[in-house]
């Protein structure tokens, strides 16, 4: 399983359920996966969701999305920073506390979790870790 890094600020919106876009300049090849979540900076797992579909934006999907992505940055400045924005749609999005990983160094954008004993163990089973994660965990230390 994979872990994607998000800041704080946007992670909370995640959880909330008010924010379903996560803004990326790139693609990605996790679509349909399930990824866990990951709150930058802190070393924990804050919880699950899938990548449901990846869609380049343009100034009319930004405007029409805005209250999905709830990001308050003019098209304009946007892609100043992103060439091609990117929009990844986030559905089944099941927070979890007290799960924590070691952050590997340099990882900026994805963490690969397989090495979480938990997660290692439900791998190796053939396990979906979004559905047995759910009410199994309250705490897992950090590996090692």
């Amino acid at each position: 399983m994979y872990g994607l890094i998000i800041k704080k600020k946007w992670l909370d919106l995640i959880m909330s359920g008010k924010k379903t876009l996560e803004i990326r300049g790139c693609r990605t090849s996790h679509v349909g996966e399930e990824i866990a979540l990951l709150e930058s900076g802190s070393q924990k797992i804050r919880g699950f969701c899938t990548i449901k579909e990846v869609m380049a934006l343009d100034k009319g999907k930004w405007e029409a999305h805005r209250d999905r992505h709830c990001v308050n940055v003019p098209w304009e400045n946007l892609i100043k920073r992103y060439k091609t924005p990117y929009a990844w749609h986030l559905s089944a999005i099941t927070p979890k506390e007290g799960l924590a990983y070691e952050h590997p160094k340099g990882a900026v954008v994805w963490v690969n979790l397989d090495h979480v004993p938990v997660f290692k163990e439900m791998n190796d089973k053939g396990e979906n870790c979004h559905e047995q994660i759910k009410g199994f965990l309250t705490n897992v230390p950090i590996a090692k």
